[in-house]
């Protein structure tokens, strides 16, 4: 009993966090800030549950897998959808990597960031059996408590699209079962996307992002308001962080009508493009955003996209290669590899990205290479091999070692 009550709380907790998410309005030169309420229940002091039905007390969380059924290892993945541009591509990645290297992935989607929604799916994948975890965009003193219930369940885990604090380092580094993880250069993103906008011309720049507490988020936030401080002569319209992206635009279009740019952390096209259309300000209003998408070849072509960053899919081999080591009893040093954007300025460049990255059935790094970082394929094989990887990921270097 005691076991339900903990979940039905932690169902509770976890969809009033959706509901507050929902409330936020467009300032001017305000940070809309949303405050996040930790709790701690019982729920996570039990993973000894392994029935079916009782493990998967989400639903949502049920029922995808990829890679080799009948794998060696399995390796779980908690991760907010895999359907969108970025996370079908990260998928596909891994059913390419599993089915190679003899690996099930096991999928559990989760509804938003809340720490519980994640220390919960950590809990019932280690209770499903799996041997290994990767966490996607997880931070902050939670990945401790994560790190424990790994620990008792003799789980490795790593942390992919996301540093560890480094306030918590030391005892994170500590753990035999924390592998390491990768992350993008999400500060030197943001601050790009402002001064693309610059380059094209924009002298007045509406600023919108995710809603505080995602790390990926936060830095390209910090990077855009580093980029407004060292341009002065560049008028900031607006700051919205939030998750109302498209009423933020139509918001600020509508209160200003000399906006000309506008700058957002994720999906702009999506979340832009209609609005802009809307208000008569058709090829009047340029964006710039991460998180590519299928429409970025035609808003580049145009113009009106000046600045498309993505191509983050690959982070997945890092944590993937981190855990398969360990698996295999040939662990390599603990490392947290940064892991490069791919920045496209023209429709060319995404044409580039497309055909030589994206596209069905190409990947940055094929088996054959990704074999380099495996000891047991190359005793040679060290973290410093990875961090090379990282650095050096770029259209340009995926052409000159694949070929045209």
């Amino acid at each position: 009993m005691k076991k339900i009550a903990a979940l039905l709380l932690s169902f509770i907790m976890v969809f009033s966090l959706i509901g507050c998410g929902s409330s936020n309005t467009t300032t001017n030169d305000q940070t809309q800030k949303t405050t996040d309420t930790t709790e701690t229940t019982d729920a996570t002091e039990n993973t000894t549950n392994t029935q079916q039905g009782q493990v998967w007390s989400d639903q949502s969380g049920a029922g995808e897998t990829c890679g080799d059924e009948n794998g060696k290892y399995t390796i779980g993945v908690i991760i907010h959808t895999t359907t969108d541009f970025l996370c079908s591509k990260y998928k596909a990645y891994t059913d390419y990597l599993g089915k190679n290297y003899g690996v099930k992935f096991n999928y559990y989607i989760i509804e938003n960031f809340a720490d519980e929604t994640y220390l919960s799916a950590i809990e019932n994948l280690c209770a499903q059996g799996v041997n290994a975890i990767i966490t996607t965009n997880f931070s902050g003193t939670a990945v401790l408590q994560g790190l424990k219930t790994c620990e008792e369940n003799g789980v490795y885990l790593s942390v992919g699209f996301s540093q560890i604090d480094d306030s918590i380092k030391e005892q994170v580094y500590a753990s035999k079962y924390f592998v390491g993880g990768s992350y993008e250069a999400d500060y030197d993103a943001g601050y790009e996307i402002i001064t693309s906008l610059i380059d094209s011309g924009c002298t007045n720049i509406a600023a919108i992002g995710y809603e505080p507490g995602i790390t990926c988020h936060d830095r390209r936030w910090e990077g855009m308001m580093q980029a407004f401080k060292d341009h002065p002569e560049v008028k900031k319209a607006g700051e919205y962080r939030g998750l109302e992206f498209t009423k933020a635009v139509e918001d600020f279009l509508a209160s200003d009508n000399t906006i000309d740019g506008i700058a957002i952390t994720l999906l702009g096209i999506e979340y832009c493009s209609e609005p802009i259309k809307s208000a008569g300000r058709d090829g009047q209003v340029k964006i710039a955003f991460c998180d590519l998408s299928e429409n970025c070849q035609d808003s580049l072509n145009s113009g009106d996209t000046v600045c498309a960053i993505g191509g983050q899919y690959v982070d997945v081999v890092f944590p993937f290669v981190l855990l398969y080591n360990a698996l295999e009893g040939n662990p390599l040093d603990k490392v947290e590899v940064p892991v490069n954007f791919i920045i496209c300025k023209s429709g060319q460049e995404f044409s580039d990205y497309m055909t030589y990255l994206h596209n069905d059935g190409v990947y940055a790094w094929t088996t054959d290479e990704i074999d380099k970082v495996i000891k047991s394929k190359n005793s040679a094989a060290t973290s410093a091999d990875l961090l090379k990887m990282g650095s050096s990921y770029s259209i340009e270097d995926t052409i000159a070692r694949h070929g045209e």
